[in-house]
């Protein structure tokens, strides 16, 4: 991965190179990079995991991500003639620079929950196939991270994406063609069920499915394509793969709750992959979650080091913006090296930087491409509260939590709403 850096490095003549890839992609391009992206270490490992405890109700993680991109599909008509680089610029064309530069600096400190999370399925990865320690683990695959990215920028992200995304399919499916020939005695859970019932599918719905409606990565990809039309076939092709990975990956889980009776702190499919799978397949599926991790890492991560930039420059035209970019990568990478570091669980730190985004910008931005405009106080006042809430509802175990983070989107469209009204 450093090594195609080093090659992209060579290969960037430009901002647009560097930010949105020239803006030049194809559809299988845009697709395997949108997959790839949405694929991290935090999405497999963690679904299967949530699987493991719940039943085929895990594969909801997946479903989510494929109805919002369902939601999405007859948005591209709004932004496929946007000429800016990422969602801030969306929201700077709707609100204002104000408002512009606000998310420019809030959205990368919700990024690097993130980022953290691919850090920490990379780590568990290497301290199996190595005999590196957890601690080692996290800053090699950090550091990797952080040079992969300030060389290639968006350019090498792009061209790589679709070559991990088949590693990790492969990977993936071998796996779970292999266990399936062992017949499992316990009856699994179904999709809503008393340990996941229909208010938990609404936060998750709100929380997690909205982020792929609106959200800094998802708009990253599409950024990239050359038209309308690559976008859409784009999101269909991601759509499609997305539905049945779901059930997949349930399917692992459901499959490490019938071998393992207590998993701990362990990741249920790494666990599969050391004790149930010949080395060669073992192996396989490692590459595959590395791959899964690489092309996670550097898109959040540049996500990330690009809107701060922006909110410190305004314009990622400028001639500096590289430049401050990858000073930035560096920057937000040892950041979330040490949240990898602190955090325990993978899918709880990926979970709770979507929530602080949602709340904050999901109906700001869906309601702006319907036409709907509001002085700039409403509506960073709107992002303000409703990133705080939803914050606040992580922090409350049970249904208490879930209640405030869904008190958090309806305070988010009041204030937009009551606010246009109020001020003049």
């Amino acid at each position: 991965m450093v090594i195609v850096g080093f090659i992209s490095f060579g290969q960037i003549k430009n901002n647009k190179d560097f930010f949105i890839a020239g803006k030049n992609a194809g559809v299988y391009q845009v697709a395997g990079s949108l997959l790839a992206s949405i694929l991290g270490s935090s999405a497999i490992l963690g679904s299967v995991d949530f699987a493991y405890d719940v039943g085929w109700a895990g594969s909801w993680l997946m479903l989510c991500g494929a109805l919002g991109l369902l939601i999405l599909y007859p948005l591209t008509k709004f932004i496929k003639n946007f000429q800016g680089y990422n969602l801030p610029d969306l929201l700077g064309n709707f609100y204002g620079e104000e408002v512009q530069r606000i998310s420019s600096f809030i959205i990368p400190i919700a990024w690097l929950g993130i980022v953290a999370s691919q850090i920490m399925g990379a780590a568990k990865i290497i301290t199996i196939i190595s005999t590196f320690t957890y601690i080692e683990g996290v800053w090699l695959s950090g550091f990797v991270f952080i040079v992969y990215t300030i060389l290639g920028g968006q350019f090498s992200i792009i061209k790589t994406d679709i070559i991990q995304l088949i590693f990790i399919l492969l990977g993936l499916l071998v796996v779970f063609f292999y266990i399936s020939s062992e017949p499992l005695t316990k009856e699994a859970l179904p999709l809503i069920n008393h340990k996941f019932g229909y208010i938990d599918l609404l936060v998750m719905i709100l929380t997690y499915s909205t982020t792929y409606i609106v959200g800094p990565d998802i708009y990253s990809r599409l950024f990239c394509a050359k038209n309308e039309k690559t976008m859409k076939m784009s999101i269909l092709i991601a759509i499609v793969v997305l539905i049945p990975l779901g059930f997949i990956l349930a399917k692992l889980g459901i499959y490490g709750a019938e071998m393992f009776t207590d998993v701990g702190k362990n990741s249920v499919l790494l666990m599969i992959a050391d004790s149930k799978l010949p080395n060669i397949l073992s192996f396989l599926l490692y590459l595959a979650l590395l791959s899964a991790v690489i092309s996670s890492a550097d898109t959040t991560l540049l996500t990330a080091s690009s809107l701060f930039t922006q909110g410190l420059i305004k314009n990622l035209k400028s001639e500096k913006a590289v430049f401050i970019s990858r000073v930035l990568t560096a920057a937000f990478g040892v950041g979330a090296i040490i949240i990898a570091l602190k955090m325990k669980y993978i899918l709880s730190t990926l979970l709770m930087a979507l929530t602080i985004y949602s709340g904050a910008f999901i109906i700001p931005t869906f309601v702006g491409m319907f036409g709907y405009r509001a002085r700039k106080e409403v509506v960073i006042t709107a992002i303000v509260v409703g990133g705080f809430v939803a914050t606040l509802g992580k922090y409350y175990p049970g249904n208490t939590g879930k209640y405030i983070a869904i008190a958090a989107f309806i305070l988010n469209g009041l204030i937009l709403y009551f606010g246009k009204k109020l001020v003049k």
